[in-house]
């Protein structure tokens, strides 16, 4: 095979090998992106039922796993036995919903986590719920570490199935190729033997 027909050929095999390995990668990013949002959204889901549940029925001596109740009365807030992370409960939020009777629910990110809040009122006072997301968190990062993992091992086997389909994809164009080329050799042979016998030699 010629140089040209090689570089054509080797040309070809690469662009088919890269388009399968990126498509292949494209998908398995799809994949891992909408499982990582169903994640996120189902855990988003749980922490604002069990704020909805802690508000509504819990209680600062028996809160719920990860939280913290804290109830308002007037001037002063209730707390449990188990000490609330810093910064909390938020008493702004405890004076407007006491204020306004309207439900107020809101995140804050500090000392590496999340908490979710949930102000509303109930009864005479005013209860505020805390769920600290460390958890949650921590599984989101384990679940994004999984997927590039799986991603890079996933991105090279397609690389390299690429490549094969890209072998195989272009051997009939490489074999034809061969054939043209042989065809044009022999058809020359063909037209210049007859020419060279008709020839009259020398008198």
């Amino acid at each position: 095979m010629e140089a040209a027909e090689q570089t054509i050929v080797r040309r070809t095999r690469l662009r088919i090998g890269l388009f399968v390995g990126l498509t292949i990668g494209a998908l398995l990013l799809l994949a891992g992106g909408i499982s990582y949002a169903v994640l996120v959204r189902g855990q988003n889901a749980q922490i604002q039922r069990e704020l909805a549940w802690g508000t509504a029925h819990g209680t600062i001596a028996g809160p719920p796993a990860c939280s913290w109740i804290f109830e308002y009365e007037g001037a002063t807030v209730h707390t449990g036995a188990n000490p609330p992370p810093p910064g909390f409960p938020l008493h702004d939020a405890l004076a407007t919903v006491a204020a306004t009777g309207a439900t107020e629910i809101t995140t804050v990110t500090r000392d590496g986590t999340t908490y979710h809040v949930r102000t509303e009122a109930r009864g005479d006072g005013v209860v505020q719920a805390v769920f600290d997301a460390r958890f949650q968190l921590s599984d989101r990062r384990h679940l994004l570490l999984a997927f590039s993992l799986a991603a890079v091992v996933g991105l090279l086997a397609a690389v390299l199935t690429g490549m094969v389909v890209g072998r195989r994809a272009v051997a009939p164009l490489a074999e034809a190729l061969t054939r043209q080329r042989r065809f044009v050799a022999d058809a020359s042979h063909e037209l210049r033997t007859p020419i060279a016998r008709c020839t009259p030699g020398p008198s």
